[in-house]
């Protein structure tokens, strides 16, 4: 790996005009993109040392982050951000996902990408079966004990379609979501993790 002066304060993998190029794409100030190009090198060192500043990490070696560890959707949101869908990132995707979680990204950002996590179909709509997903993945009966009968199941289903389908056509559009969301106290402490 070709490092590249920073003007007194070390190395780094990026010369300035790419870091700030990072800074304009992102809610990152240079210091940060650094820092979360550091975070990626350490899930992976031994690739990222064999590889140079931008190799494709697996799904599996994101998942060591400890941000995401407690995260119900954590393969899902890594499967949104990964330009394949696969869950596998550069660090230019790691950047944007870290980008979009980070407290600095507006509620409309994370509006947007919670509802490509919740809209498991990639269809623009969160219908029934979306809904299914997202309670399995809230409850994760194998993790947390709990469990819901389909009618319990259901019966959220259909509380939540109610509240949030504003047009009435049994499913959430992304503008039923973003209202809905907006009104929700907590939702953007949800999505977020801390640098």
């Amino acid at each position: 790996v070709s490092t590249q002066s920073t003007g007194g304060q070390g190395t780094s993998a990026y010369d300035q005009s790419e870091l700030a190029e990072f800074q304009d794409l992102t809610y990152f100030t240079k210091r940060e993109v650094l820092h979360v190009h550091k975070r990626f090198a350490e899930l992976a060192p031994e690739k990222v040392k064999q590889h140079g500043r931008n190799p494709t990490l697996t799904k599996e070696e994101i998942l060591l982050l400890p941000e995401l560890a407690a995260n119900p959707f954590k393969e899902r949101i890594l499967e949104v951000f990964s330009d394949a869908g696969d869950g596998n990132m550069n660090f230019e995707q790691f950047l944007d996902m870290m980008s979009q979680l980070s407290s600095k990204a507006p509620l409309e950002t994370k509006i947007d990408f919670a509802f490509k996590i919740y809209d498991f179909n990639e269809d623009g709509q969160i219908c029934e079966n979306d809904l299914q997903k997202v309670i399995l993945f809230l409850v994760q009966p194998a993790v947390t004990g709990a469990t819901l009968t389909s009618d319990e199941r259901n019966q959220v289903i259909k509380n939540v379609i109610n509240e949030m389908d504003m047009d009435d056509d049994g499913s959430i559009s992304y503008l039923d979501f973003k209202h809905g969301m907006s009104k929700l106290n907590g939702f953007e402490e949800s999505f977020k993790v801390t640098l």
